[in-house]
């Protein structure tokens, strides 16, 4: 990846994420996450916001 490349990665708005669920879930989510960032060569430098909120009670019964 060349410095351009790396620069434009930077200025570029962060790729954001909202995982909500029981801790199990949201744990399995974000490490599926992290496997498919750390294949995709076009995703190195980029900044990335990931909002966890863990629930252990289905959304229904926060209601």
């Amino acid at each position: 990846m060349n410095t351009l490349t790396r620069l434009i990665n930077r200025l570029r708005r962060p790729l954001r994420i909202r995982l909500v669920g029981p801790a199990d879930q949201t744990a399995a989510a974000l490490h599926g996450l992290a496997q498919m960032v750390n294949r995709r060569p076009d995703m190195n430098d980029r900044r990335i916001r990931i909002d966890l909120t863990i629930r252990e009670k289905p959304l229904e019964e926060w209601r």
